[in-house]
C-alpha cells in the first residue's frame, strides 16, 4: 500500500513529533481524531458496552447458578422449560432487536452459552455416557449458523474455544487417553487450526472488513497462535535425545522457526504491529533461553550465566524494538 493511502496511525503521529514536526497540542487532537485517546463521546460509549457485557455475564450466572442450587429439588420438565424458554427470549430479542446493534448481538450471544447449559443439562439427566468432546463440538455445531450471521467477534471467539477444547478433550479421551507420548501431535494440530484462524481474521482486517476490525480478537488468535507452537518446541528441546523416537520434535522445531522468521518479517515490513513482535520476541527469548539451558551443567554457575544470557536478550529485543518504533513507513 501506497503510503499516502493507507489510514495514519499513532505511531506516524509520534514520529512527527519526535522530530518536531508536531507541538504537543497538534499530536493530542491528532490522537483524538483517529481514536488513540478518547474524547467524551468514546468514553460514554466504552461504559456503555462495558455495562452491557457485564449485565449479559450476570444474566447467564444467575440462570446457571439458578440450576446448581436447585437441580435437586426441580423436576426434568423444569429444568429444560427454563433453558429453553430463556433461549427462546434471547434469540427472539436478537431478531427483534436487530445483528446490527450490539444488544442483539450479546443477546444472541447470551443464547449460544445457553445451548451449552441446555446439552449439559440433558446430558446430566438422561446419563447419555458420551465423552465430554462430543459435547462441545456438538455445542459449536450448533450454534454455528448463528456465530454466521451475527458478525460479532466474541461470537467467534467462543466458537473457536470450543473447537480447541474439543480437539484436547477428543484426543485424551479416544486418541491418547493414558498420555503416554509427549502429546506433540496434538500441539500442531491446535496451531495449525489457529493459524488458519489467524490468516483469515488478518486477510479480514487489512480489507477492512468492518465488523473484525477488533485487534483483541486478532491478540487473542496470535497468542494461541504462538503458545501452541512454543509448547511442542520446548519438548524437543528438553527430550533432545528422543528424536529419533519422536521425529514430530524435528517438525515442531523447524515449524517454530518458520513461524517465528514469517511474524517477524509480516508484522515489521507489511503491517506493522509492534505488540505482536514483542510477544514474538518474547517467545525468542524463551526458546533461546531453554535452548541454551539444556546445553549448560546443573550448576550454580550456571544459573547465573542463564540470567546474564536473559539480560542480554531483552537488552537485545528493547534495542530493536526501540529502532522500529522510531522509524516511519
Amino acid at each position: 500500500m501506497v503510503p499516502l493511502e493507507r489510514p495514519p496511525t499513532s505511531q506516524d503521529f509520534y514520529t512527527l513529533a519526535r522530530h518536531n514536526y508536531l507541538t504537543d497540542q497538534a499530536l493530542e487532537y491528532a490522537l483524538r481524531r483517529i481514536g488513540t485517546v478518547p474524547d467524551a463521546t468514546a468514553w460514554q460509549q466504552f461504559i456503555d458496552k462495558t455495562l452491557l457485557f457485564l449485565s449479559t455475564a450476570l444474566i447467564l450466572s444467575g440462570i446457571i447458578f439458578f440450576f446448581a442450587y436447585n437441580w435437586a429439588d426441580m423436576s426434568y420438565p423444569i429444568k429444560f422449560a427454563v433453558l429453553q424458554c430463556s433461549i427462546v427470549i434471547m434469540a427472539l430479542f436478537a431478531s427483534l432487536r436487530g445483528l446490527k446493534h450490539l444488544s442483539g448481538q450479546s443477546a444472541l450471544l447470551a443464547a449460544s452459552v445457553l445451548v451449552g447449559a441446555l446439552l449439559a443439562v440433558f446430558g446430566q439427566t438422561y446419563q447419555t455416557g458420551a465423552d465430554a468432546f462430543s459435547l462441545f463440538l456438538g455445542w459449536a455445531f450448533l450454534i454455528l449458523p448463528w456465530v454466521i450471521l451475527s458478525r460479532f467477534l466474541p461470537m467467534w471467539l467462543l466458537f473457536c474455544f470450543l473447537i480447541n477444547l474439543s480437539l484436547i478433550l477428543y484426543w485424551e479421551q479416544v486418541i491418547n487417553y493414558f498420555f503416554w507420548n509427549p502429546p506433540i501431535a496434538l500441539f500442531l494440530l491446535l496451531f495449525s487450526l489457529n493459524f488458519i484462524v489467524m490468516l483469515v481474521w488478518e486477510f479480514a482486517y487489512r480489507r477492512g472488513v468492518a465488523w473484525v476490525q477488533g485487534e483483541w480478537f486478532g491478540v487473542i488468535l496470535f497468542c494461541a497462535v504462538l503458545i501452541t507452537i512454543i509448547i511442542p518446541s520446548l519438548y524437543a528441546i528438553a527430550e533432545g535425545r528422543d528424536w529419533q523416537e519422536h521425529p514430530l520434535f524435528v517438525v515442531a522445531l523447524l515449524l517454530y522457526i518458520l513461524t517465528t522468521a514469517l511474524i517477524l518479517w509480516y508484522y515489521r515490513f507489511q503491517r506493522r504491529d509492534l505488540l505482536f513482535l514483542t510477544l514474538s520476541l518474547f517467545g525468542i527469548v524463551i526458546v533461546m533461553t531453554t535452548f541454551i539451558g539444556r546445553l549448560l551443567p546443573w550448576d550454580v554457575f550456571s544459573w547465573l550465566f542463564l540470567a546474564l544470557v536473559i539480560i542480554g536478550q531483552a537488552t537485545i529485543a528493547t534495542k530493536w524494538m526501540q529502532k522500529i518504533s522510531g522509524e516511519s513507513y
